[in-house]
């Protein structure tokens, strides 16, 4: 052979070998390469939530590298939102199959906690639904706990994880284990008690398993703030005042710049509910020197104190209040008020004259005007209340109050005058406007504009009797017999009791 033919057939086999080489280097690599294509290209239809397509991919992805947990992973999770969102016959073989892929990931990861989580979910499906699935068979081959307890050894504080274990426990009916990880839960997570009372599992052994949790937190010093917070809001459900006292002071005492005004707010009412009224107060002033919304807070805190029947504390408070902070005529108004539950009339009118000398203010006349309602002086309510219609002249109730007065003064004109006034500024239509409009214009011998409104309210609340009753009344006194008879008809329909409407009915049946 000679020596170039030797030389080109050497050189062939070189070049072989090293593309032989090439090859097996890079082999593995393209595979990864495409596997991950495949996974990206997964992992977009599982976002799109084309679960279907997003499971094809990632058994793709799964086919060119088959020993990647993370693969194995979301190729359980697309499974299970499959599972989720198709129909309940296809159900179970989807979730034995995201089964399969969890076990396969747990097997290449066993610290993968989502994996063990994803077992433990599955599994309670399984579980779950076998007694229904084979109701002969007296064992469950399934058990979710073991998972479960897997998912908590490899994330210890993991609160999904735990109040996924605490719904699952429950369910299962092992509420010795339930009770366990709620407290538990509490612990590590003291904000949970928060959702928690709201579930269905939520009971006077629950809570006292959440209690424990609470104080192991607090003894531990996991989250103090929030754990003296969650304990406060527990006991305040309890109407444990002195306890709620106790721990929402505690909770404002640790983390102390994060403190707001709502903060100073909530314990001022849990310390009126306890009965400290001065500590109430100080409270009450040192969350409005906070506020941004402080005349809105103070109208809320005059609800408050009505409520618990602090009036004269009331009035001492919002005393300090103006004296401390600028307050507007508003919060004048509100003074005023109290000082009318107070019964003392005399200091509401002069605060509520002065202001109004400031400039007519349509609240404060309206004020003045319940104040001569309480008085029985009807000429003063009757000045003031027409002076409030004027300075706020699309005020419903302004319009109401004034037609009242105009009635009981049997100024019946301008009451139905006022009346129309408050139906057209209402808000919202309201049957009861209708029916005092009607009970006017019946007054007034007007008894065809009185069926009018009657007709509005029955439209409006068709199964109130009376509205129909007076509707009949009402044609009765026009000799509109049939239509009489029919209202009566109505009436005695829902009301059949009422022995007036059957003797009309029957009376004007005699009569034709």
């Amino acid at each position: 052979m000679s020596y170039p033919i030797l030389f080109m057939r050497n050189r062939y086999l070189i070049f072989s070998a090293i593309l032989l080489l090439f090859i097996i280097a890079f082999y593995p690599l393209c595979l990864r390469l495409i596997s991950q294509l495949y996974y990206l290209r997964a992992v977009n239809y599982a976002g799109e939530e084309q679960y279907g397509l997003a499971v094809y991919h990632f058994e793709k992805a799964i086919h060119y590298r088959d020993n990647d947990p993370l693969i194995w992973t979301e190729l359980g999770e697309a499974y299970h939102n499959l599972g989720m969102s198709g129909p309940a016959d296809k159900l179970i073989p989807i979730v034995k199959k995201a089964k399969k892929a969890y076990l396969e990931a747990a097997r290449l990861n066993p610290l993968d906690v989502e994996a063990a989580y994803g077992l433990a979910r599955e599994e309670t499906v399984l579980e779950l639904t076998h007694p229904d699935r084979y109701h002969l068979q007296k064992t469950n081959p399934y058990d979710a706990y073991p998972y479960y307890q897997q998912t908590i050894r490899l994330r210890p504080n993991g609160i999904t994880y735990h109040y996924a274990m605490t719904n699952y426990l429950y369910g299962v009916g092992r509420i010795g284990e339930f009770l366990k990880v709620l407290r538990n839960l509490a612990r590590i997570h003291p904000p949970a008690y928060g959702y928690l009372k709201k579930e269905v599992f939520w009971s006077y052994t629950a809570k006292e398993a959440v209690k424990k949790g609470l104080r192991q937190a607090i003894e531990q010093e996991v989250s103090l703030r929030q754990a003296h917070m969650a304990m406060s809001s527990l006991l305040t459900d309890e109407k444990d005042w002195a306890g709620a006292v106790f721990h929402y002071k505690n909770a404002l005492a640790h983390q102390t710049i994060e403190n707001n005004s709502d903060n100073y707010l909530r314990l001022g009412r849990l310390y009126l509910e306890n009965r400290q009224v001065q500590e109430a107060e100080e409270c009450f002033l040192n969350a409005l020197s906070m506020s941004r919304t402080r005349e809105r807070d103070l109208k809320g805190l005059y609800g408050i104190y009505k409520r618990k029947g602090y009036l004269e504390e009331l009035y001492e408070f919002y005393d300090q209040a103006s004296r401390r902070f600028p307050l507007s005529g508003r919060m004048d108004i509100l003074l005023a008020r109290t000082l009318v539950d107070l019964n003392r009339h005399h200091q509401a009118k002069r605060i509520l004259n002065e202001l109004n000398r400031e400039g007519p203010v349509a609240e404060a006349h309206y004020r003045l005007a319940r104040i001569a309602e309480k008085e029985k002086d009807w000429d003063s309510m009757e000045l003031f209340i027409q002076k409030a219609t004027v300075l706020d002249p699309s005020n419903s109730g302004y319009h109401m109050i004034f037609s009242r007065v105009l009635k009981r003064k049997k100024k019946l004109d301008r009451a139905e005058k006022e009346a129309g006034l408050a139906i057209e500024y209402s808000a919202k239509p309201s049957s009861g406007l209708f029916n005092y409009r009607a009970g006017l214009r019946w007054t007034k011998k007007d008894y065809n504009g009185a069926i009018e409104d009657w007709v509005s309210a029955i439209s409006l609340e068709p199964k109130r009797a009376s509205y129909y009753g007076r509707a009949a009344d009402a044609s009765y006194r026009l000799g509109q017999w049939s239509q009489a008879m029919d209202y009566y008809q109505a009436a005695m329909h829902l009301d059949p009791k009422n022995k007036n409407y059957r003797k009309r009915h029957d009376e004007i049946k005699a009569m034709n």
